[in-house]
Parts: structure tokens; sequence; C-alpha cells
């Protein structure tokens, strides 16, 4: 050390008397760099270190005490060895009010970054998506309905693990979380919605967590304004789609496994809890789970068994948390395979297991494609998609990249292959069935950590040009921010009119707009006759039980009702139509002019939905009588059968399939009756064939099918009736005959027991075997 220096001042010396072969040396140096020291021990020669360090003011900050002791060689040196932990003064410790003052500035930046995040979620909440899909409407609507019937399903099961939407059971905590947000508010979007949002500052405070506490990263607040900005997150986010509980969940996962990774070994009960949370949310949160768990079992081992107490009581957890898995599978073993018959997966089909595995790859390669989440595409539905905006934020792939390259750098880190495990899980679950932004949502969460890892990376390289990080932090909290009140505005003004497809195969806008308005005339009239058309959406019966409780006070229906047969009309009462129905009675000469009252619009100004009174046409009755006998009128084809046999078939008109559909041998393709129940079919083939057998394959509607025989020889005709209650299933009703029959000809007739003689009937297959 240079003594001239006065930026290094050299400590002065201060010998005290030796006492018994001791003596007492004083340093004292001031000083706000650090100071190094090196002090050389004879051989056998022992030190006593005490170091006390003092603020500006001379009052004691901290006290440190350590021995040395040369018993080897002499003129040893003396090495720097980690820092002592020091004994602290309670009170004025500069040290600790640093610390304080970097924690506080952490906290505080995260703070306002939730907010912000809160904020851009519950502005507007009930105005974008400018849909309310039954798929949210649903959760509140089975939670009350839960609460009715003291905690069961409509099948009786108490505490039920899955609860049915849409036919089949795939809602389960999203249905549970609403349930006092229910009872404390009752139903409206805001607050169904509003739930959604609030779980998913998980999801949000999870990544902050991640880079401040477990990546050491000075700009974690960064993370949460990239999740707040991210277009797939903030579109869903703002829904309540059961998939934004999943993913806030498993961000919450990763968070506390990877405190269990850095020492905190029991955080790994919190991560197994928030792991099964987000199991049970979401059917594809199952396989991301699973791969993901399986994955970190096996590139962690050497922690958990040097850990394998906590690994083990993990375990029981689990176990405990599987019951209700158990419990549901035992209960309804057909389940997993019908859920995959409804998304008509290719998993279920008649083709070998490798074509299998190959599709189910090439699904997943598709979804770990930069170009699919990072350009505009129009792959996923519109109401899933912000137009003209990536699923991430195109500007970001720079981040991104970086970000990647440096958790490739760090692989061996656990807080980097942790990254890794979550890209490469996070499209497990939707592989299964096809590409979709909302099964592979879990790809946000490790997009926007790696995003966060290298916009951290491009600022610590910028702080070495002596850019001062304040400056940093605030230019990007500011300019982070802005953008995300620009995305929310754009999406508030013009959202609305990014797509003009407002109907059943587009945004399915309107379920807030046309209920409010109903309930707005039944204020004014209680007794007043509505009738409402449900055909602009999906599941506008369960919407309609979210906006009205008890019996609906109104009818929903299909215009084709009032045209398929007559029914008396109150010449008061009001009839609501979306355009085609409107077209549709127009065009079926059956009503006199209609003329709208009322027009809701959509948002680019066409009308949305119609309010009309009907009246039939004087001469309606001959109207209906001339369909009527059109209707029963049987067409004629020739098919064949898939053993060579020609047949000549009769049946009605069909709005679906053709007569070869019924005997081409394959189950899955079907006809439907245009409006004609029974359905009634002739099979009258080239050459009298030898019966033993009759299949016929129809849906899950309770049904009467019968079947006449006529033989050959002109004998007495074979009736044979069966019943098939109602099913969720399609399913065979066999007829086996005790003898062969030779027959000429065979009738066949499919009754819809529940419906009425304008309905629609399905059949998939008939044998004759």
């Amino acid at each position: 050390m240079d003594k001239s220096d006065p930026g290094h001042p050299f400590p002065t010396e201060n010998s005290g008397p030796a006492a018994q072969g001791e003596q007492f040396i004083n340093l004292e140096a001031k000083s706000s760099l650090k100071t190094t020291v090196t002090i050389t021990l004879e051989a056998g020669a022992s030190l006593d270190l005490i170091v006390s360090q003092v603020d500006a003011d001379g009052k004691p900050v901290s006290l440190q005490r350590k021995s040395f002791t040369n018993a080897l060689e002499p003129h040893a040196v003396l090495e720097p060895e980690p820092p002592m932990q020091a004994e602290r003064t309670p009170k004025n410790s500069i040290e600790k009010q640093v610390s304080a003052r970097k924690l506080t500035l952490q906290v505080w930046l995260i703070g306002l970054a939730l907010l912000v995040y809160l904020v851009t979620r519950f502005i507007g909440l009930d105005a974008y998506p400018i849909y309310f899909f039954t798929d949210e409407a649903v959760q509140t609507v089975l939670a009350a309905d839960m609460m009715r019937d003291g905690f069961r399903n409509y099948q009786g099961e108490l505490l039920p693990t899955y609860l049915v939407n849409g036919g089949q059971y795939n809602l389960s905590t999203s249905v549970y979380a609403q349930v006092l947000p229910w009872l404390m508010f009752g139903k409206s979007i805001w607050v169904t919605r509003g739930t959604s949002v609030v779980i998913s500052l998980l999801a949000a405070l999870a990544i902050g967590l991640l880079l401040k506490n477990n990546l050491k990263s000075k700009y974690a607040f960064a993370g949460i304004l990239i999740l707040c900005i991210t277009p797939a997150w903030f579109l869903h986010s703002r829904t309540a789609f059961e998939v934004v509980m999943a993913v806030s969940f498993y961000a919450a996962f990763l968070y506390c496994y990877l405190q269990y990774r850095q020492g905190k070994l029991k955080y790994l009960f919190a991560a197994v809890g928030f792991g099964a949370l987000s199991f049970y949310s979401y059917s594809p949160a199952q396989l991301v789970m699973a791969v993901t768990a399986l994955a970190l079992l096996l590139t962690d081992s050497r922690c958990h068994i040097k850990n394998w107490k906590t690994v083990l009581i993990s375990l029981g957890i689990a176990a405990l948390l599987a019951v209700p898995y158990v419990r549901f599978i035992i209960l309804h073993p057909e389940e997993n395979l019908r859920h995959l018959q409804i998304l008509d997966s290719y998993w279920i089909q008649a083709i070998p297991l490798s074509e299998k595995l190959g599709i189910y790859f090439m699904e997943y390669l598709k979804m770990l494609n930069p170009l699919y989440w990072f350009m505009p595409n129009q792959v996923d539905l519109e109401r899933h998609i912000m137009k003209d905006y990536g699923h991430l934020l195109l500007w970001t792939l720079p981040f991104y990249v970086l970000g990647f390259g440096v958790m490739l750098r760090k692989i061996a880190k656990p807080e980097y292959h942790l990254f890794l495990i979550a890209t490469l899980a996070a499209p497990a679950g939707a592989a299964m069935a096809g590409i979709a932004v909302t099964r592979s949502l879990f790809m946000v969460i490790p997009a926007v950590m790696l995003t966060a890892i290298g916009l951290d990376q491009l600022m610590q390289w910028i702080e070495k040009v002596k850019v001062p990080r304040k400056v940093l932090i605030g230019i990007i909290f500011v300019g982070l921010s802005v953008y995300g009140g620009f995305m929310l505005r754009d999406a508030l003004v013009n959202g609305p009119l990014w797509y003009d497809d407002y109907g059943l195969s587009g945004q399915q806008y309107g379920a807030k707009q046309v209920f409010g308005e109903i309930k707005t005339m039944l204020k004014e009239n209680p007794k007043q006759e509505i009738f409402i058309s449900p055909s602009w959406a999906n599941g506008t019966d369960v919407t309609a039980r979210f906006f009205f409780d008890g019996p609906l006070p109104f009818e929903m229906g299909s215009i084709d009702a009032y045209l398929f047969e007559m029914k008396e009309i109150n010449p008061d009462k009001i009839f609501i139509l979306i355009p085609e129905e409107l077209a549709k009675a127009r065009a079926s000469n059956k009503f006199k002019t209609i003329e709208p009252f009322k027009t809701l619009d959509y948002p680019n100004g066409e009308p949305g939905f119609y309010f009309a009174h009907l009246q039939y046409v004087d001469h309606v009755n001959d109207v209906f009588a001339e369909e009527q006998k059109v209707r029963l009128t049987l067409t004629e084809a020739d098919v064949v059968d898939p053993q060579g046999r020609v047949l000549k078939v009769r049946m009605p008109n069909l709005d679906m399939g053709e007569a070869k559909n019924v005997f081409d041998g394959d189950g899955s393709s079907l006809v439907r009756t245009l409006d004609t129940n029974p359905l009634r079919l002739e099979i009258r083939p080239d050459e009298a064939l030898a019966l033993n057998q009759v299949s016929i394959r129809i849906g899950g509607t309770a049904s009467t099918v019968t079947i006449r025989l006529i033989p050959a020889d002109g004998s007495v005709e074979q009736v044979l009736v069966k019943q098939a209650p109602e099913s969720n299933d399609i399913r065979d009703i066999v007829f086996t005959l005790d003898q062969s029959v030779m027959v000429e000809q065979i009738n066949i007739e499919i009754l819809n027991l529940h419906d009425g003689e304008r309905a629609h009937v399905h059949l998939w297959e008939v044998s004759l075997n």
C-alpha cells in the first residue's frame, strides 16, 4: 500500500507493551473503499484478531472476532477467508440501513409493477374481451349450483373433483375459486373475471420473485411488466377461462421449487400444493405438470437424494392431493377417453401408434416454433387473438434470444435449467389435441422469464459504460408501463373493431348487451313474453343462467320451432332474432311483414339483434300442410355395403351426410334428418339375403328403435323393438334373430323420444349380417 496515496490511507500503528509473550497492535484506517491487511506469522505463532467498525461519528457499527495459528510453516501468509458473521449493534447499523434501502427500492418497484398489472387488468374489464363467453359464465353458475345443492354436483357427488361443462368433466379449481366471491358479491362479469385477475396476480408475483430472489436481478420489476404487456396473457388474463388459473399456479410452482433447489427446503411442500392446483385447474395442465415433475425428478436427483426426508414428506403430500383424482377415475373410468372423443383427438383414431406419435411431435414442434408465438397468426380463433399482435411481442424477440443464450451458458445451474424444462413442457398437453394458444398458454411463463433475463443482461452491459442504474430503472419502468397503457387503450378503443364476425363462428358478441336489454324490458313489464334465439353463441342457456336466477323468464329456442309447426303467438310477444334467423323467417312466407321496432347493433354499427313482433299469414295452415307432405316423402339412392351387396335405400331429406354413410363400415360417418322425427329407412337388396343380425349405431338421445323384416317367401313380417335410454355416448343397438331369415326388405325406424316431429335424428351405421 502506498502511504503517499491519499486515496489509500495507510493505517497507523500503535504497539502496546508485551505481556507474557503477547503483543497488542492497534491498526486504524479511515476509508470508504475496501481495505486489505496481510499479516505474516512466524512458525508456532498465533493471532487473535478483533475488527471493530465505526461510523463517521465514532459510534460502533460491527464487531468481528477470529483466531489464527501457524503451527506448520514459518512465514505463513494468512489467505483471505469467507467473511465472519458480524456481531452488529442493534441500532445505527450503516450496513443494515443500506441493505434496507436496497430492499425497499426493490420491493417498491415490484409493488408498483404489480399495481400497473392490476390497473391494466381491471380498467374496462367487462368491455374487453368484447364477449362474455359461456366458458366464463359456467364457472360462477356451477359454483352457485354446487352451493345450492350442498357442495354436490348434478350427479350428487359430495365435493366433486370435477364438474360437467359442455357434456364433459373438465372444471374443478376454477369453480371452487368462484364460490366465495359469488357469496360476497353475487353474479356479475366484474366479479367472475375479477376473481381470475386476482389469482393471475400469482403469475406476476412469481415472476418478480424468481428474478429478485433466485436470479438476483436488479430489474425484477421488468419481468412483471413484460408479462403485463404480453398479448396472449393480456387478453386471456382479462377472462375467467380456467387456463389462466392453471398457468398462474404453475408459475407459483416454479418459484417455490426453485426456492427449494436453492436451499429453502420447506418450499417444496408449497411447490407440491401449487402443482396440484395447476393439475386440477385445466386438463392440458395434467400432462404439463407430469412432464415438468418427471424432468425435475431426473435432473435434480442428487439434490433430492441429499434432502430425502423433505422429498419423502412431499411425496406423501402429493399422494394425499392425488386422492380426489383417483376417486374421480374410479367413479368415471371412461371420462379421459370421452374427453379425447369430444376433442376428436387423433389418439382415438384407428391408426398405428407410430403415426400417432408422429402427429403428436409434429403438433408439439408447432407450438415450440418462435414464429407461432412472435408473429401475428391466423391459426387460432379470432376471439383468442389481438389483431396485428403476436402471442408474444415481436420487439421482445431479441431480448428473448439473448436470455435463451444466457440460459444455455448457465444451464448447469438449477435456476436456468428449470426454465428450459418449463419451455419444453409447455406444449406437452396441447399436442394431445392440436395447436391452440389456450392449451399452450403455459409457454408464456418461461418466455417472459427468458425475455427478462435477456433484458437484465443488456442492462448489466450498459451499466459498465457508467450509465447510472437508477436512470436505466426509470427508463424501463416508465417505458414498459406506458406501453401497457397503450395496449390497454388499443384493446378498449380498437379491439371491438378488429374483427367483423361477431356471431357463432367469431367473437360471439352480445351476452351482456342482449340480456341486459331483456332485464330492462322485464323490469318495465314483468309479464312481457320474450323469445330469444340462442344461435349467436355456444352454451347460451348457461350464459342466460348467469344473468338470471331461477327459471328463465323468457323462451329460448330457434325460430325453426315456429317455422316447422304452427304455434300460437301472442301479438305482444317480442322475438329477439339474429340477422340470419330474421332472413329465414322472412323467406319462409309464413309471417306477415316483419318490421323490427328495435335493434342492438354490433360494435361496427351493423344490426346484431332484431326486436320484432311476429304474426302468421292468414293461409299458413295450407303452407304447413304442403310442407308436411314434402317432408314425409322419402328419397331413393343405391348404395353398396362393405360386403359388396347392392342396396336400394329410401330415407327422408337430410341436412348432413348422404345415404352411403350409413353403409360404409365407418362408425364415425353419419347422416342427420333435416327436420323429421322419426327417421324412417327402407332397405331393399337386389337379391334376397339371409339375415341373422341387424346392428344400428345411434346417438345418445333416448330413442325407440324398431325394425320390420319382410320375408322373401311372403310370410308374415317380423317386428322387433328396443328401447335405448339416454346416454353420453353413441352406441350400437343390436338385434339378433333366433334363426336366419331370408328377407327382401328391411324397414328401420328411429324415434327420438324427447323431441317433436320436427327434429334432427342422427344415424351412424347400419350393419346387416
